[in-house]
C-alpha cells in the first residue's frame, strides 16, 4: 500500500461532548507567514510581561496586492490604564506608522460606542451561480482518455485504526479519508505528457485530458501542483459516471496562492482535461497533478454523521427561515487534513457595496494557505431540508463555490477565535448577510444558534448566556473574550465550529463557536463563543469603513462624578482618525440644577484630535460641600466643530454630580453639619427631631427657631374647611 497522509476532520468528540480540534501541523514549507510566539517576540523588543500585558492578538492582511500578513498586539503596561497597538511582519520586524499606511493596516479603534448592523434581506432566492461546465470530452465523442488506477486504500485497517484511536493525531479527531499520492507526477508540458495525448476538436481546438480511478472512493478532490495556461485555455474536472457534474472552468492557479485543490467530485473515477481553443499553441501549457485526496466515509455513511438526536431541523422554525440563508458548511483542505465546520455571510454597514464578507472560527480557518487556508475552502450553501423534518439533500447537489481571502484573525488562546474572509466567488443570489451588533449583551439573554452539527443539514438552538461554573471543561476560555451559553433545546455538536450566537429578538450576530461540551446527553454543559464586541475593533475596517470627514461626539449620554472627587473626566470621541489635517471642537459647561461656583467649576476649551487619534479628555472640576442635598446636574455641550462634524447623537450631555454627604437621620441636614453647627446649633445626627418636641431639625431651622429647645417650635398655620352635609 502505497503511504498515506491523514486528513482529519475538526468534528472532535470527546465522550458525550466535543472540543475543537487544534492544527497539529505546521506551516513552515506551505507559503503561509509563520510569526513567533507573542509574548516572547514582545519580551526580545523590549516589552516584558512582567511589564506589560498582552490583552490580544491577532493576524491581519495588508491591502497590497502581495497579500503580505501582519501580527498585531493590543497591550497594557503596569501601572496605565491606557493600551497601545504595536505591529510586526513575518521577519519579526516592528512596522511604524509609515510602514503601517504603506501597507493599508489602519488604526484600531477600541474605544468605539457600540455599532449595530441589521440584516440584509434577501427578494428572492434565485440561483445565480455560473452554469456547471460542459466536459468536451464527453461532447467531441473522442477516443476515452487514459487512466491512471491507484492501488485500493487497505480500508479495514484504515477503518481499525479510527476505531482505536490510533488515526488520530488529536484527541477525539475523527479521520474521513487520506491523500492518495501518484506513482509519478502526469505532467503536461507543452505538446508532450506523462499520461494522455492531445487530440484535435472538430473546431481546430486542442483537447488533453486524463481519468483517475480510486477504487470505492466516496469522492475526489484534485490537486494540481502547476497550473499555467495561456488566455482561453482551461481545465475541467468532472465525474466520468455523471458528466452534468463538472466543476470549473480552471484557469491558473490564483495569484499568491501556491497550489490549487478542485471541488469535490462526488465520483471513484473522475476526469480531468484541458483545452486549448482554436488558433492557440499548447505549447505554452504546463499542468501538474501529483495527488487526489480519496474521501472513503460518504457524507451519509459517516459514523458522526447522524446529528444527535436533541437537535432541531431550522427548517421547523419558519422565524428564522430568512437569517438560516445566511449560514453555510465550510469544508477547506491542508496539508494533513480536512475541515468540516459552519460560517456566515456577514452585512457590512455600507449601502453601496455588496461584499461577500464570511465569518468563521480561526481554528477551522487560520490563514491564506496551506493547513486550514482559506485558498483551499469549499462552501457549502442551502444545506437543509425543504420541508420540516424532511429529507435533507445530497451535498452533492447544493450549490457550491470555493475559495476566499483571508482578511483577519485571532486565535482562541490570545483573541477571540474568529476568521474573517472575503469570498472570491459570489455566492447564490438570495441569500442573507446576517446583521450584527457591537453591544455587550447581558447575562441571562436569550441567544440562538444555527448551525451544521456533525456536518448534517443545517438545524437551530436556543439556550441563554450564562456565567455559571463550568465543571465539564478543566480550562474554559475566559469570559473577557468568550461568551459562556447554556442550551435549554437543541445543542451544538462537532462541525458545528464557527457558527453564529444571535441575539434571539433582533436576530443579530454577537458571537461565533469556539467549543465546549454541549451535546444531547451533557445539556448541562456550556459552549463558548468568541465575542462580537471584542472582534469588532478588527473587524470595523471592513464592516464599518468609513468615508468623509469624521463625526465628534460625548462617549455616552450621561457621565457622573461623586461630589467628593476632584473632577469629573469627560471622555470625547471620533467616529474615525481625521487623518493628516488635525480636527477640533469646543466644548463648554451649563448650569442645570447645579450651580457654577458653588457646586462645579465652569470650564470651557477646545480639544484637537491629530492624525490617528480617536479619544480626548477634559476635566469639570467639582466643589466638595458639607451639606447634604438632591443629586445636580451640569450640561455638557459641543460646539464650533472644525475638521469633523457634530453627531448629535449625545450632544449635549449631562454631567450629574453625586451628593455624598451622609444624612443618618433623615432629616435632610448631613451628618456633619449636624454635629458642627453649620447653621447655628448642634444637633444628633441619629435623630430627625433632637429635642422631640415633634417638628424636625430641618424645619424649625428653617422658620428661625430652635431645634433643641422643646419649647420652643415653630407654630403651624391652620385654614378652615367649609364642611357639607
Amino acid at each position: 500500500m502505497r503511504s498515506l497522509v491523514v486528513i482529519v476532520s475538526a468534528w472532535a468528540i470527546a465522550g458525550s461532548g466535543w472540543v475543537q480540534a487544534r492544527a497539529e501541523d505546521s506551516c513552515a514549507e506551505c507559503g503561509q507567514p509563520a510569526f513567533p510566539e507573542a509574548a516572547a517576540f514582545l519580551a526580545s523588543q523590549g516589552y516584558p510581561q512582567g511589564d506589560y500585558t498582552l490583552l490580544l492578538t491577532w493576524v491581519e492582511a495588508a491591502r497590497t496586492p502581495e497579500r503580505q500578513f501582519v501580527q498585531g498586539y493590543h497591550i497594557l503596561r503596569a501601572g496605565h490604564t491606557e493600551p497601545f497597538d504595536l505591529y510586526s511582519d513575518s521577519r519579526g520586524n516592528l512596522l511604524d506608522a509609515d510602514a503601517l499606511a504603506a501597507l493599508g493596516i489602519p488604526p484600531k479603534a477600541w474605544d468605539l460606542r457600540p455599532v449595530e448592523k441589521q440584516a440584509e434581506i434577501p427578494k428572492s432566492l434565485a440561483e445565480t451561480l455560473p452554469p456547471r461546465p460542459k466536459p468536451l470530452s464527453i461532447a467531441a465523442e473522442l477516443a476515452p482518455p487514459d487512466l491512471l488506477q491507484l492501488t485500493p486504500i487497505a480500508l479495514h485497517e484504515i477503518l481499525l485504526e479510527d476505531e482505536t484511536g490510533a488515526s488520530t493525531p488529536a484527541k477525539g479527531v475523527t479521520r474521513i479519508g487520506v491523500f492518495q499520492e501518484f506513482p509519478q507526477p502526469i505532467e503536461v508540458r507543452g505538446h508532450s505528457a506523462t499520461l494522455g495525448a492531445w487530440q484535435t476538436l472538430p473546431d481546430g481546438g486542442a483537447l488533453w485530458a486524463v481519468s483517475i480511478y480510486s477504487p470505492e472512493a466516496r469522492g475526489q478532490r484534485v490537486h494540481f501542483q502547476q497550473l499555467s495556461l495561456l488566455k482561453g485555455a482551461q481545465a475541467v474536472v468532472y465525474n466520468a459516471f455523471e458528466p452534468l457534474e463538472a466543476y470549473g472552468p480552471y484557469q491558473g492557479i490564483p495569484t499568491g496562492d501556491p497550489d490549487l485543490w478542485s471541488a469535490t467530485c462526488f465520483s471513484e473515477l473522475v476526469t480531468v482535461e484541458c483545452h486549448v481553443p482554436a488558433g492557440a499553441d499548447p505549447g505554452v501549457v504546463h499542468l501538474v497533478i501529483d495527488r487526489i485526496a480519496h474521501i472513503y466515509r460518504g457524507f451519509e455513511t459517516l459514523p458522526w454523521k447522524a446529528a444527535g438526536w436533541c437537535n432541531n431541523d431550522v427548517t421547523c422554525y419558519p422565524d428564522w427561515a430568512t437569517t438560516a440563508l445566511g449560514v453555510a458548511g465550510i469544508g477547506t483542505i491542508g496539508q494533513t487534513g480536512t475541515l468540516w465546520c459552519t460560517g456566515l455571510l456577514i452585512a457590512d454597514t455600507d449601502p453601496d457595496t455588496d461584499i461577500p464578507y464570511f465569518l468563521a472560527a480561526n481554528h477551522c480557518i487560520s490563514g491564506q494557505e496551506g493547513s486550514h487556508g482559506a485558498s483551499n475552502c469549499e462552501f457549502y450553501w442551502l444545506y437543509q431540508t425543504h420541508s420540516c423534518d424532511g429529507t435533507p439533500p445530497n451535498p452533492a447537489d447544493v450549490p457550491r463555490t470555493s475559495q476566499a481571502d483571508f482578511l483577519v484573525g485571532t486565535s482562541e488562546d490570545t483573541g477571540t477565535d474568529f476568521s474573517l474572509l472575503r469570498l472570491r466567488n459570489a455566492p447564490p443570489a438570495g441569500l442573507t448577510y446576517i446583521g450584527w451588533t457591537s453591544a455587550t449583551p447581558s447575562i441571562g439573554t436569550d441567544v440562538t444558534c444555527i448551525h451544521h452539527p456533525s456536518g448534517d443539514f443545517k438545524r437551530i438552538s436556543f439556550g441563554r448566556l450564562t456565567n455559571d461554573e463550568d465543571a465539564c471543561m478543566a480550562s474554559p476560555p475566559t469570559s473577557e473574550r468568550f461568551h459562556q451559553v447554556l442550551w435549554y433545546d437543541g445543542t451544538t455538536e462537532g462541525g458545528s465550529s464557527g457558527s453564529p450566537l444571535l441575539l434571539d429578538d433582533t436576530r443579530q450576530v454577537i458571537g461565533q463557536l469556539y467549543g465546549g461540551y454541549a451535546s444531547c446527553s451533557t445539556p448541562h454543559c456550556p459552549d463558548y463563543y468568541g465575542r462580537f464586541d471584542v472582534t469588532f475593533p478588527l473587524l470595523q475596517a471592513y464592516l464599518h469603513p468609513f468615508s468623509g470627514p469624521p463625526t465628534v461626539d460625548f462617549s455616552a449620554t450621561e457621565f457622573s462624578v461623586s461630589e467628593g472627587d476632584a473632577e469629573a473626566i469627560v471622555t470625547v470621541i471620533l467616529s474615525h482618525g481625521p487623518g493628516t489635517a488635525p480636527a477640533s471642537v469646543d466644548y463648554a459647561t451649563l448650569d442645570a440644577s447645579a450651580e457654577a461656583g458653588r457646586d462645579y467649576t465652569a470650564t470651557s476649551g477646545t480639544l484637537t484630535f491629530l492624525e490617528t487619534e480617536f479619544s480626548k479628555t477634559f476635566s469639570v472640576p467639582v466643589i466638595h460641600d458639607t451639606t447634604h442635598e438632591w443629586n445636580e446636574t451640569v450640561v455638557l455641550t459641543l460646539s464650533e466643530a472644525q475638521g469633523c462634524t457634530l453627531a448629535g447623537t449625545h450632544n449635549p450631555a449631562t454631567l450629574r454630580i453625586l451628593d455624598n454627604d451622609p444624612d443618618t437621620d433623615g432629616d435632610s441636614l448631613s451628618d456633619y453639619d449636624e454635629t458642627h453647627g453649620t447653621f447655628g446649633y448642634v444637633t444628633d445626627p441619629t435623630r430627625a427631631d433632637t429635642d422631640g418636641d415633634g417638628v424636625d431639625d430641618w424645619t424649625e431651622i428653617y422658620w428661625g427657631y430652635d431645634p433643641t429647645n422643646g419649647a420652643e417650635f415653630p407654630r403651624l398655620g391652620s385654614i378652615k374647611v367649609p364642611f357639607f352635609r
